[in-house]
């Protein structure tokens, strides 16, 4: 797909009211804060503002992609694979809004995967996909990071799950990632934040940039970009003009790769939960930053700019965390509607085990914030 040159007249497309599919959230215990199932719910199944070039609409959050912060919990007391993602479980109750993906520590295992894989026994057809973040559960050995990541990305390939990294720099780095990657080149992993540059490390977005560009050119992984955090502060709080995102959608559009950028927020962190003011509410920086990236998609692609907006807000998520006989059917382009069915049928019931778990999230650390 060719991008459009610029067309101020075009004003329909764009901000077309749909659903969408936020790859990127947590709940559970990050540093002081405490984040319960409420600060999601704001955004999850309610409207949200959006305005395109004076074209208003309001789309809704179908679902998340959740992860446990009691696994990643920055101060040092973390719950193990098994029990911080049972924990979470406990808090979603089984709910469809939100797709659960299974936070990992190679940090602590060195590549033991017995409890990932337990709890995946427990909890059959529950868990979407793995969560990596390399940069609060580091190695104490970076020559060590292949050994330990690989067993993961392996499993991963076994059960035909996506891998979500958190990108950044050092054992995070975009290069580090794509090494783990090409171990299994037909995972789906997504490069988080795609490389983020907290604390100003800009070298962090052109690894992650090139990778990208790399995996789309050459095949050896099948590298995603998340977009959560991308440009923001830029030129505004969130960014208007949007410069890396632009930068990746371009290089997506002319390597046939806008199926493998996805929309995120890092939700209920940042504005979109902890940092509520009375200068700015946490639904309005939401409809800011959907309204702003559907503008920079109009902007880029003119009339195509509709299915671009459909592919990045939704399909593209709901594709990597679809079960694996759905994906499977997708890229095989079988017309077999009823195996989807008893599939879709047969994981709803499994979701429901999330239930049945007797662990008491709010037990799971000491550091909760009163």
């Amino acid at each position: 797909m060719r991008i459009s040159a610029v067309n101020s007249t075009y004003n329909a497309a764009p901000a077309f009211q749909a659903k969408i599919i936020d790859g990127h959230a947590h709940l559970g215990e990050w540093g002081n804060n405490y984040y319960g199932i409420d600060k999601l719910d704001k955004f999850v199944k309610s409207p949200i503002d959006v305005n395109v070039n004076g074209v208003k609409t309001q789309d809704t959050i179908e679902k998340m992609v959740i992860s446990s912060a009691f696994v990643i919990n920055n101060h040092g007391n973390n719950a193990d694979e098994l029990t911080g993602n049972e924990a979470m479980l406990k808090m979603i109750k089984g709910r469809k809004e939100y797709i659960p993906i299974a936070v990992c520590q190679p940090n602590k295992t060195g590549g033991n995967t017995s409890k990932i894989e337990e709890l995946f026994n427990k909890h059959p057809k529950v868990f979407k996909g793995l969560k990596f973040h390399p940069t609060a559960l580091p190695l104490d050995n970076d020559a060590d990071l292949l050994k330990a990541y690989e067993p993961y990305i392996k499993f991963a390939e076994k059960k035909k799950l996506p891998c979500f990294f958190h990108c950044q720099g050092g054992q995070a780095d975009a290069w580090r990632i794509y090494e783990i990657a090409q171990k299994a080149p037909d995972v789906p992993v997504i490069l988080g934040h795609a490389g983020s540059i907290a604390n100003n490390e800009t070298a962090n977005r052109e690894n992650a940039i090139k990778v990208f560009e790399d995996a789309l050119k050459t095949k050896k992984a099948n590298i995603y970009v998340d977009l959560s955090w991308v440009d923001w502060n830029n030129d505004g709080f969130p960014s208007k003009n949007q410069p890396d995102v632009k930068r990746i959608l371009k290089i997506a559009s002319d390597n046939k790769g806008l199926d493998k950028v996805v929309f995120g927020t890092d939700a209920p962190l940042g504005c979109f939960g902890e940092w509520e003011s009375p200068d700015f509410n946490n639904k309005t920086c939401y409809s800011d930053t959907v309204s702003n990236l559907k503008k920079t998609i109009a902007e880029m692609f003119g009339k195509d700019a509709k299915k671009v907006t459909q592919k990045v807000f939704y399909d593209n998520a709901n594709k990597l965390y679809s079960n694996p006989l759905q994906r499977n059917l997708k890229k095989y382009g079988l017309a077999a509607a009823g195996l989807v069915v008893a599939a879709g049928i047969v994981t709803g019931i499994a979701c429901k085990g999330g239930e049945n778990s007797n662990i008491d999230p709010k037990h799971i650390s000491h550091h909760r914030r009163k």
